[in-house]
């Protein structure tokens, strides 16, 4: 019996270090799964080639043209290539904390140029009541070096000299605007009860329809441009 009892004994253990085995492989191979599903939520990065630029600005179109006023020239440093990085781990975490919205985006710096930054100011809107609002805002719009090569060294000029380097124009753009198709649109009848618009009938709704039409920007481009020297005629 007791020779029995150990082969039993033997057997069963056999039986449980195989079971183990098993679950051990099948816990490796869950592990991996595991990591291959989180290595797949890692960060994305793009990388992007930048011109930094650029000899227009937009400014309220509210605002009075004849108040822009050159201020001064300046060597700047601008970004050329960044890298984004985006973290979705991350971008999951901000929109439960942060409901507004929050950007869940980083942005490096990976290469800047030399710039010359020309600054302007000019007068806060005038509001539809007819005052102003105080103060001045400002702009800046930004050359290469190289297209003011001519006159030296720009930190050496004074505001007047850098003023007659550059020429502006505004213009107004036209652009693309949804607007509601009266013609094609049905608006139920009602009143205001309490505050509340209540409609005649409750069982009426409203049908919206939109069209797009070309309409004048809110806002106004301001264009500076480098003047350029004129010839003397023979």
């Amino acid at each position: 019996m007791n020779k029995t009892k150990v082969l039993l004994f033997v057997g069963a253990a056999a039986v449980v270090a195989i079971g183990l085995v098993f679950a051990i492989r099948t816990n490796s191979t869950s592990t991996k799964d595991v990591q291959g599903a989180i290595a797949t939520r890692t960060a994305q990065t793009a990388v992007n080639e930048v011109n930094p630029f650029t000899n227009v600005a937009s400014i309220p179109g509210i605002v009075d043209p004849s108040t822009i006023r050159f201020e001064r020239l300046k060597i700047v440093d601008l970004a050329s290539k960044t890298k984004t990085t985006t973290d979705p781990g991350a971008c999951k975490d901000k929109q439960f904390r942060e409901p507004d919205g929050s950007n869940c985006q980083t942005v490096a710096v990976l290469e800047r140029v030399k710039a010359v930054e020309a600054r302007y100011s000019y007068n806060g809107p005038v509001l539809s009541t007819g005052e102003a609002i105080p103060g001045r805002d400002e702009f800046s719009v930004y050359f290469r070096p190289e297209e003011l090569a001519a006159v030296g060294p720009v930190e050496k000029l004074n505001r007047e000299q850098a003023e007659s380097l550059f020429e502006t124009n505004t213009s107004r753009p036209m652009v693309a605007e949804k607007v509601i198709d009266k013609a094609h649109s049905h608006f139920c009848e009602g009143n205001y009860v309490d505050g509340n618009w209540t409609r005649k009938d409750p069982n009426c709704k409203d049908q919206v329809q939109y069209i797009t039409q070309t309409v004048a920007s809110p806002n106004l481009l301001v264009q500076v441009d480098v003047r350029r020297p004129t010839r003397a005629s023979n």
